[in-house]
């Protein structure tokens, strides 16, 4: 303890030497920058020409930083040296203090002097340390805060610039400023003092530094201290181009959505708006608010300006700024809005959706444009809003044709319906237009439910919580307040049939009712069910309806017929009532028939629908005309099934006729020359009948033939009439034979009825080696 009393005691005398060694404290802080002022202990000889500055670590002076030329910079990695005009001291500069930098160093010149330097390293300061990265515009105002410890409060504040030149003060907050100077300091806060830069260039571009001047302590330094600057933040100063002019093009008679980007620092600024030569307007937060055409919003969380305008018009087209409020000036963007006279798009449409399916909206885009595909929703007030991004994954975007696109939306729900905007998505730097072309009605329909007759069905009808109220009954019982209703049709319309409703105390047959409070949902259980009960069923709660529930019956009793190809059938319909809608059409399920199935109309002459009978006739049959068709009578805005089963029977397809008959031919016309080349072989001789064999050969002599030859001819015969299916067309074949062992003739026929569609035969005599006769008959349908 009493060395270390004596090292103490030893160091304090070496820095109260007047001599050539002083010593100095100078306290920074990790993550931060210091500078420090290098000064010869005889300030009134201002006459020595300093040469050979140095600042280097320790007093055996470690590899540190030097120069031998008087006003100039000097920069090693992390550590500036600088001589300033003033002979009697250098600045240097260490930026991005770290621990490892604290330690002894000595500053001094060659010549005649040097002062030793102890760095402190502050790493608990909060405040201390921090750097920022802040963007800016030509000709735009910028305040920055830097923050302090408050026992800095009375300290001078100063702010110096980093680039490329000395490091040199700017400001300093206690000297008289004036609020026309390009940089301001104003330090009359608590804990920071606001930087302000005014009006800024290109030239203001560089790295900033602001901090507090102090010597070794904590209290401000006096007249004779010897100082330092301790750096508290760095700001880093982007200068950007003036923001440039827009051109935003829309349509007559559609809308566009404009979205200005203000700087992050800006967000919560007052925004305005500017139309042609008017007014600044100064727009409310974070609500819709209307200034002529345009519906403008200020959307305080992300720094966007929104600005929305419908149903444009040639006086539309002009000049808008939107525009935020600085603290001395503004910043704005300039929009020229383009209204394009030619509205090629198509008006308004209506699509309606199955909840829980898929709905495609055609959408158009300009086809000259590189843009964006983009669908809006319309909200209360008719603004156009993007589509969350918890619901963008539903939506899907195609290409369907050179301009047109199609906008999809998957497991439609209650949500979903009202009003689409989809067109062309346009973005530039600081600014989104959507130009909005197509406008979408959408409405949507609950599923049908199908149940048979006898079946029973429940009917869910959910409603706001603020229908839950109850009063109890004098029994005991409970009920709501507030009635709900089950109508077959629109509640409190003229030709509604009121179902049930919760305030009623009594049963009716085939119908039960349960209200759940706690889940806010009333439903209604209908047994027994009648092909009458078919119809649109609506909840109600005073005047607030839930989609309407269809509910279709099929009867009990299916109907089946089987006819033969060719002919034709008449079925029978089973209906209710006359003066009603009927159809009938073919599918597996009721509801995919009515939607998508073929319907019966008067352009298929093989269908014909009688209504006033409700029966329904199909002429010349087919195979392919099997299966399962409904008659469906409409009620109350529904559809009663009657299930038909069709089967069809007999005959082929022409194609297979056709194909098996050329088989058989082949195949009779290939054994038939195997047979002739055979009895060739055996010198058979060929006569046109057996039993006129010899009567034959001696006819067959008195004209000079050879009974040995092979002579070979044919005879061709056609029907005399040619509709006669008893005169088919048929060829003779016949050779010269011995009587009592040869072939006798070989016949193909063709009949040419279509009625005469069952026969194909080869037949062949097997009686030992006579070759009698091959027969081919093929029938072929005129089709």
């Amino acid at each position: 303890m009493t060395s270390i009393i004596i090292i103490f005691f030893i160091l304090i005398t070496l820095c109260l030497i007047s001599g050539q060694v002083l010593c100095f404290k100078v306290i920074g802080c990790s993550g931060g920058s210091v500078m420090i002022k290098c000064t010869k202990t005889n300030q009134r000889d201002s006459s020595v020409q300093l040469k050979g500055k140095y600042f280097c670590r320790d007093r055996d002076c470690k590899p540190g930083i030097s120069t031998e030329t008087r006003h100039h910079r000097v920069n090693n990695k992390r550590f500036a040296l600088y001589d300033n005009k003033n002979s009697r001291f250098f600045s240097v500069f260490i930026r991005k203090l770290s621990r490892e930098d604290a330690g002894k160093y000595t500053c001094g010149n060659n010549q005649e002097w040097s002062r030793d330097v102890e760095l402190v390293v502050n790493t608990t300061s909060s405040s201390c340390g921090t750097s920022v990265i802040r963007s800016a515009y030509k000709g735009q105002t910028i305040t920055f805060s830097c923050e302090y410890e408050n026992k800095f409060k009375t300290h001078t504040k100063v702010l110096y610039r980093v680039n490329g030149d000395p490091v040199f003060v700017l400001k300093i907050s206690q000297s008289s400023q004036s609020s026309e100077e390009k940089f301001i300091l104003s330090d009359n806060q608590r804990n920071h003092f606001n930087v302000t830069i005014r009006d800024i260039s290109e030239e203001e571009r560089g790295v900033y530094l602001c901090g507090v001047e102090r010597d070794g302590g904590d209290t401000p330094p006096s007249e004779t201290s010897v100082t330092h600057i301790t750096f508290i933040k760095e700001i880093e100063l982007n200068v950007s181009s003036q923001i440039s002019s827009v051109q935003v093009e829309a349509y007559i008679s559609k809308s566009v959505f404009i979205k200005c980007e203000f700087p992050e620092e800006f967000k919560e600024n007052q925004k305005f708006i500017k139309i042609n030569s008017s007014k600044e307007i100064s727009v409310e937060q974070n609500q819709w608010i209307r200034l002529d055409k345009a519906l403008v919003y200020d959307e305080t969380s992300s720094g966007v300006l929104k600005v929305f305008i419908s149903d444009l018009t040639e006086a539309d087209e002009g000049t808008y700024r939107c525009g935020v409020k600085t603290v001395n000036d503004h910043l704005f963007m300039k929009i020229r809005l383009k209204i394009n006279q030619v509205d090629h798009f198509p008006e308004s449409s209506e699509s309606a959706a199955v909840i829980g399916e898929s709905v495609k909206l055609s959408c158009n885009s300009p086809e000259e444009q590189q843009s964006i595909k983009h669908i809006c929703k319309e909200n209360e007030q008719k603004i156009c809003q993007s589509i969350s991004s918890s619901e963008k994954q539903r939506f899907e975007f195609s290409d369907s044709t050179a301009g047109v696109f199609t906008a999809s939306i998957s497991n439609v729900s209650l949500r979903d319906a009202g009003v689409y905007w989809c067109g062309a998505e346009t973005r530039h730097q600081h600014l989104t237009s959507v130009s909005l072309t197509n406008k979408h009605q959408l409405t949507l329909t609950m599923p049908p439910v199908i149940r048979r007759e006898g079946d029973s069905v429940q009917i869910k009808c959910p409603y706001d919580e603020k229908h839950t109220e109850e009063k109890c009954l004098r029994r005991g019982k409970c009920l709501s307040k507030v009635v709900k209703y089950l109508c077959k049709g629109k509640c409190f319309t003229e030709d509604a049939q009121i179902i049930i409703q919760s305030d009623e105390d009594h049963k009716k047959p085939r119908i039960s009712v349960k209200d759940y409070t706690e889940l806010n949902l009333f439903t209604v259980t209908m047994t027994e069910l009648r092909a009458e009960d078919a119809g649109k069923y609506w909840c109600a709660v005073k005047d607030v309806f839930n989609l309407h529930i269809e509910l279709m019956i099929i009867r009990k009793n299916a109907v089946a017929h089987e006819a033969s190809v060719g002919g034709s059938v008449s079925i029978s319909c089973k209906h209710i009532r006359n003066q009603t809608q009927r159809f009938f059409c073919r599918g597996d399920q009721p509801n995919i028939c009515f939607r998508d199935g073929v319907h019966v109309s008067s352009d298929n002459s093989r269908f014909s629908l009688t209504e006033e009978t409700f029966s329904v006739k199909i002429s010349d049959l087919r195979a392919e005309d099997s299966g399962k068709y409904w008659c469906a009578e409409e009620s109350s805005g529904s559809f009663i099934f009657t299930e038909v089963q069709l089967h069809v029977t007999g005959g082929f397809p022409v194609t297979a006729v056709v194909s098996v008959g050329l088989i058989m031919l082949a195949v009779g016309l290939v054994f038939l020359l195997f047979k002739i080349k055979l009895c060739s072989k055996h010198g058979i001789i060929s006569s046109e009948r057996r039993e006129a064999g010899d009567h034959e050969t001696a006819q067959e002599e008195s004209l000079g033939l050879d009974p040995e030859s092979t002579n070979l001819y044919s005879t061709v015969r056609s029907p005399t009439i040619p509709s006669d299916s008893q005169n088919p067309l048929y060829s003779t074949v016949q050779f010269p034979t011995i009587p009592s062992d040869g072939l006798l003739y070989a016949a193909v026929s063709f009949q040419k009825q279509e009625e005469s569609l069952s026969e194909a035969t080869v037949r062949f005599s097997k009686e030992e080696t006579h070759c009698e006769y091959a027969s081919v008959s093929h029938n072929i349908s005129p089709n």
